[in-house]
Protein backbone atom coordinates (compact mmCIF):
# COMPACT_ATOMS: atom_id res chain seq x y z
CA UNK A 1 0.00 0.00 0.00
CA UNK A 2 3.02 2.25 0.19
CA UNK A 3 2.77 3.68 -3.33
CA UNK A 4 -0.95 4.27 -3.58
CA UNK A 5 -0.74 8.08 -3.49
CA UNK A 6 1.35 8.09 -6.68
CA UNK A 7 -1.30 6.07 -8.48
CA UNK A 8 -3.76 8.94 -8.39
CA UNK A 9 -1.33 11.82 -8.75
CA UNK A 10 1.38 10.45 -11.06
CA UNK A 11 1.37 10.19 -14.82
CA UNK A 12 2.17 6.50 -15.46
CA UNK A 13 -0.10 5.18 -18.23
CA UNK A 14 -2.05 1.94 -18.18
CA UNK A 15 -2.90 1.89 -14.50
CA UNK A 16 -5.84 0.17 -12.88
CA UNK A 17 -7.91 3.17 -11.83
CA UNK A 18 -10.19 1.15 -9.59
CA UNK A 19 -7.18 -0.11 -7.65
CA UNK A 20 -5.86 3.45 -7.46
CA UNK A 21 -9.15 4.64 -6.00
CA UNK A 22 -9.14 1.81 -3.47
CA UNK A 23 -5.58 2.65 -2.45
CA UNK A 24 -6.45 6.31 -1.95
CA UNK A 25 -9.46 5.34 0.19
CA UNK A 26 -7.28 3.11 2.34
CA UNK A 27 -4.76 5.92 2.75
CA UNK A 28 -7.45 8.36 3.86
CA UNK A 29 -8.91 5.89 6.36
CA UNK A 30 -5.49 5.16 7.86
CA UNK A 31 -4.50 8.82 7.98
CA UNK A 32 -7.72 9.79 9.78
CA UNK A 33 -7.82 6.84 12.18
CA UNK A 34 -10.88 5.46 14.01
CA UNK A 35 -13.54 7.64 15.58
CA UNK A 36 -13.12 10.46 13.09
CA UNK A 37 -16.02 12.18 11.30
CA UNK A 38 -16.99 11.65 7.68
CA UNK A 39 -19.36 13.44 5.32
CA UNK A 40 -21.72 10.45 5.57
CA UNK A 41 -24.23 11.57 8.19
CA UNK A 42 -24.02 9.49 11.37
CA UNK A 43 -20.94 7.57 10.25
CA UNK A 44 -17.45 7.77 11.63
CA UNK A 45 -14.45 6.37 9.78
CA UNK A 46 -14.96 2.84 11.14
CA UNK A 47 -18.56 2.82 9.90
CA UNK A 48 -17.50 3.90 6.43
CA UNK A 49 -14.85 1.15 6.34
CA UNK A 50 -17.46 -1.35 7.53
CA UNK A 51 -19.78 -0.20 4.75
CA UNK A 52 -17.13 -0.97 2.12
CA UNK A 53 -16.37 -4.40 3.58
CA UNK A 54 -20.05 -5.38 3.80
CA UNK A 55 -20.72 -4.00 0.34
CA UNK A 56 -18.13 -6.41 -1.03
CA UNK A 57 -18.78 -9.46 1.14
CA UNK A 58 -22.30 -9.57 2.60
CA UNK A 59 -25.64 -10.57 1.04
CA UNK A 60 -27.08 -7.66 3.00
CA UNK A 61 -25.61 -5.37 0.35
CA UNK A 62 -28.98 -5.78 -1.36
CA UNK A 63 -30.20 -3.35 1.28
CA UNK A 64 -28.63 -0.57 -0.79
CA UNK A 65 -31.46 -0.98 -3.29
CA UNK A 66 -34.09 -3.06 -1.45
CA UNK A 67 -35.77 -1.05 1.30
CA UNK A 68 -36.82 -4.10 3.41
CA UNK A 69 -33.14 -4.98 3.87
CA UNK A 70 -31.84 -1.46 4.40
CA UNK A 71 -32.34 -1.46 8.17
CA UNK A 72 -30.56 -4.79 8.51
CA UNK A 73 -27.66 -3.47 6.45
CA UNK A 74 -27.42 -0.29 8.52
CA UNK A 75 -27.56 -2.28 11.77
CA UNK A 76 -24.79 -4.60 10.59
CA UNK A 77 -22.71 -1.62 9.46
CA UNK A 78 -22.98 -0.01 12.87
CA UNK A 79 -22.22 -3.29 14.67
CA UNK A 80 -19.12 -3.98 12.60
CA UNK A 81 -18.03 -0.35 12.92
CA UNK A 82 -18.45 -0.36 16.70
CA UNK A 83 -16.52 -3.63 17.00
CA UNK A 84 -13.72 -2.08 14.92
CA UNK A 85 -13.28 1.17 16.85
CA UNK A 86 -10.20 0.02 18.85
CA UNK A 87 -7.03 0.85 16.88
CA UNK A 88 -5.94 -2.76 16.25
CA UNK A 89 -9.43 -3.79 15.13
CA UNK A 90 -9.69 -0.72 12.94
CA UNK A 91 -6.41 -1.63 11.25
CA UNK A 92 -7.74 -5.12 10.55
CA UNK A 93 -10.94 -3.70 9.08
CA UNK A 94 -9.05 -1.29 6.82
CA UNK A 95 -6.83 -4.19 5.75
CA UNK A 96 -10.01 -5.92 4.57
CA UNK A 97 -10.91 -2.82 2.57
CA UNK A 98 -7.43 -2.92 1.02
CA UNK A 99 -7.71 -6.62 0.17
CA UNK A 100 -10.95 -6.19 -1.75
CA UNK A 101 -13.52 -8.92 -2.32
CA UNK A 102 -12.24 -12.38 -1.48
CA UNK A 103 -13.50 -15.80 -2.65
CA UNK A 104 -15.67 -17.66 -0.11
CA UNK A 105 -13.71 -19.63 2.48
CA UNK A 106 -14.61 -22.97 0.88
CA UNK A 107 -13.03 -21.81 -2.39
CA UNK A 108 -9.92 -20.44 -0.69
CA UNK A 109 -9.34 -23.90 0.80
CA UNK A 110 -9.39 -25.44 -2.68
CA UNK A 111 -6.23 -24.35 -4.60
CA UNK A 112 -7.71 -25.05 -8.03
CA UNK A 113 -10.96 -23.21 -7.28
CA UNK A 114 -9.03 -20.35 -5.69
CA UNK A 115 -6.85 -19.95 -8.80
CA UNK A 116 -9.95 -20.00 -11.00
CA UNK A 117 -11.63 -17.31 -8.88
CA UNK A 118 -8.54 -15.09 -9.12
CA UNK A 119 -8.38 -15.59 -12.88
CA UNK A 120 -12.01 -14.57 -13.24
CA UNK A 121 -11.49 -11.51 -11.04
CA UNK A 122 -8.53 -10.47 -13.18
CA UNK A 123 -10.32 -10.85 -16.50
CA UNK A 124 -11.08 -7.74 -18.60
CA UNK A 125 -14.82 -8.23 -18.13
CA UNK A 126 -14.49 -8.49 -14.34
CA UNK A 127 -12.16 -5.50 -14.19
CA UNK A 128 -14.57 -3.43 -16.26
CA UNK A 129 -17.43 -4.42 -13.95
CA UNK A 130 -15.31 -3.49 -10.94
CA UNK A 131 -14.54 -0.08 -12.43
CA UNK A 132 -18.23 0.51 -13.13
CA UNK A 133 -19.11 -0.45 -9.56
CA UNK A 134 -16.25 0.96 -7.56
CA UNK A 135 -14.33 3.74 -9.28
CA UNK A 136 -16.66 6.60 -8.35
CA UNK A 137 -17.74 5.02 -5.05
CA UNK A 138 -14.17 4.81 -3.78
CA UNK A 139 -13.30 8.31 -4.97
CA UNK A 140 -16.31 9.86 -3.24
CA UNK A 141 -15.76 7.95 0.01
CA UNK A 142 -12.11 9.00 0.03
CA UNK A 143 -13.25 12.61 -0.02
CA UNK A 144 -15.94 11.82 2.57
CA UNK A 145 -13.09 11.08 4.95
CA UNK A 146 -10.63 13.79 3.84
CA UNK A 147 -13.06 16.69 3.68
CA UNK A 148 -14.67 15.99 7.04
CA UNK A 149 -11.38 16.70 8.83
CA UNK A 150 -10.34 20.10 10.15
CA UNK A 151 -7.73 20.81 7.48
CA UNK A 152 -7.89 19.52 3.93
CA UNK A 153 -7.02 20.56 0.41
CA UNK A 154 -8.26 19.19 -2.90
CA UNK A 155 -6.05 16.51 -4.42
CA UNK A 156 -4.31 17.10 -7.72
CA UNK A 157 -5.51 14.22 -9.90
CA UNK A 158 -3.51 12.87 -12.82
CA UNK A 159 -5.13 13.68 -16.14
CA UNK A 160 -5.78 10.04 -17.04
CA UNK A 161 -7.31 9.33 -13.64
CA UNK A 162 -9.54 12.42 -13.86
CA UNK A 163 -10.53 11.40 -17.39
CA UNK A 164 -11.55 7.96 -16.14
CA UNK A 165 -13.66 9.52 -13.39
CA UNK A 166 -15.37 11.88 -15.79
CA UNK A 167 -16.04 9.17 -18.39
CA UNK A 168 -17.62 6.86 -15.83
CA UNK A 169 -19.54 9.74 -14.30
CA UNK A 170 -20.85 10.85 -17.70
CA UNK A 171 -22.59 7.50 -18.12
CA UNK A 172 -24.61 8.11 -14.95
CA UNK A 173 -25.11 11.86 -15.01
CA UNK A 174 -28.69 11.86 -16.30
CA UNK A 175 -29.80 9.35 -13.71
CA UNK A 176 -28.14 11.28 -10.88
CA UNK A 177 -29.67 14.64 -11.83
CA UNK A 178 -33.07 13.39 -12.96
CA UNK A 179 -34.88 14.94 -9.96
CA UNK A 180 -33.41 18.43 -10.37
CA UNK A 181 -35.99 21.24 -10.81
CA UNK A 182 -34.04 22.83 -13.68
CA UNK A 183 -31.96 21.74 -16.62
CA UNK A 184 -28.38 20.95 -15.64
CA UNK A 185 -25.22 21.19 -17.75
CA UNK A 186 -21.93 19.98 -16.30
CA UNK A 187 -18.91 21.90 -17.56
CA UNK A 188 -15.52 20.39 -16.85
CA UNK A 189 -12.53 22.71 -16.50
CA UNK A 190 -11.00 21.12 -19.61
CA UNK A 191 -13.96 22.27 -21.73
CA UNK A 192 -15.96 19.03 -21.84
CA UNK A 193 -19.69 19.44 -21.26
CA UNK A 194 -22.40 16.94 -20.36
CA UNK A 195 -26.14 17.59 -20.33
CA UNK A 196 -27.11 15.97 -17.05
CA UNK A 197 -30.75 17.00 -17.25
CA UNK A 198 -32.28 18.36 -20.46
CA UNK A 199 -34.11 21.65 -20.11
CA UNK A 200 -37.88 21.32 -20.28
CA UNK A 201 -40.34 23.88 -21.58
CA UNK A 202 -40.20 27.17 -19.66
CA UNK A 203 -37.38 25.82 -17.47
CA UNK A 204 -34.09 27.47 -16.69
CA UNK A 205 -30.74 25.79 -17.20
CA UNK A 206 -28.08 25.73 -14.50
CA UNK A 207 -24.42 25.17 -15.34
CA UNK A 208 -22.19 23.45 -12.80
CA UNK A 209 -18.51 24.07 -13.56
CA UNK A 210 -15.36 22.58 -12.09
CA UNK A 211 -12.72 19.85 -12.31
CA UNK A 212 -13.87 16.28 -12.87
CA UNK A 213 -13.54 15.20 -9.24
CA UNK A 214 -15.48 18.18 -7.93
CA UNK A 215 -18.32 17.55 -10.40
CA UNK A 216 -18.48 13.94 -9.20
CA UNK A 217 -18.78 15.10 -5.60
CA UNK A 218 -21.52 17.57 -6.52
CA UNK A 219 -23.49 14.83 -8.28
CA UNK A 220 -23.14 12.49 -5.30
CA UNK A 221 -24.72 15.05 -2.99
CA UNK A 222 -21.59 16.49 -1.36
CA UNK A 223 -22.62 19.94 -2.52
CA UNK A 224 -21.41 21.88 0.51
CA UNK A 225 -17.93 20.46 0.00
CA UNK A 226 -17.62 20.34 -3.80
CA UNK A 227 -15.47 23.13 -5.24
CA UNK A 228 -17.69 24.06 -8.18
CA UNK A 229 -19.14 27.22 -9.68
CA UNK A 230 -22.89 27.50 -10.23
CA UNK A 231 -24.25 29.67 -13.03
Amino acid sequence: MGNHADRTTGQTPGRDFTAASRDALVESLLAAGPGRPTLCEGWQTEHLAAHIVLRESSPLVAGLVLRPLSRSLERKTRELGAASSPPHAYQQLVDRVASGPQPPARLRQNPQASRLAKTIQGSPVARRAAQTTNLLEFFVHTEDVRRAQDRWAPRHLADDYANALFTEFGRRARMMYRSEPTGVVLARSTGQRVVARPTGKDEETRTVSGPAGELVLHAFGRRDHALVLLD
